[in-house]
């Protein structure tokens, strides 16, 4: 998914946080059965799309620590349905971090299959004409 520009992803990701916010905190207790009939798969797709906008959002940020932020929102709206009277599921957890891991895995996958940056760095300067020391001087 490519965004024109981390702005636009940021204002997603608020919007986009803040529907799952109200939807699973707010008085709209079971609205995502209208629309996914299983509750585990409502938390694991708002958990994947949260995830790729907080990564799209702050591209200059580790992968693997904004996906730790997503999932201690998880756990924040899983304390605060236990607060509001709610129930609070371990379960729900679970999805969410299935969705966050949905995310990072095929993003570690690729970089396990890219060489690492030192040797893609070694293999550009092989390819590159061979420069003259400097401070000789050619003597004919």
């Amino acid at each position: 998914m490519v965004f024109p520009t981390p702005k636009f992803a940021r204002i997603l990701l608020i919007a986009a946080t803040l529907v799952c916010a109200i939807g699973m905190i707010g008085p709209f207790k079971g609205v995502e059965k209208h629309l996914i009939s299983v509750d585990k798969a409502a938390h694991f797709i708002a958990f994947y799309g949260l995830t790729l906008l907080t990564i799209a959002a702050v591209p200059k940020r580790r992968s693997f620590d904004l996906a730790c932020l997503v999932l201690m929102f998880g756990v924040a709206v899983e304390v605060a349905q236990m607060l509001t009277g709610r129930g609070a599921q371990l379960g729900d957890i679970l999805a969410d971090a299935a969705g966050v891991s949905g995310v990072l895995l095929p993003m570690y996958l690729q970089r396990l299959r890219s060489p690492p940056v030192v040797e893609r760095r070694r293999r550009l300067a092989d390819k590159l004409p061979a420069a003259e020391p400097q401070g000789q001087a050619e003597t004919a």
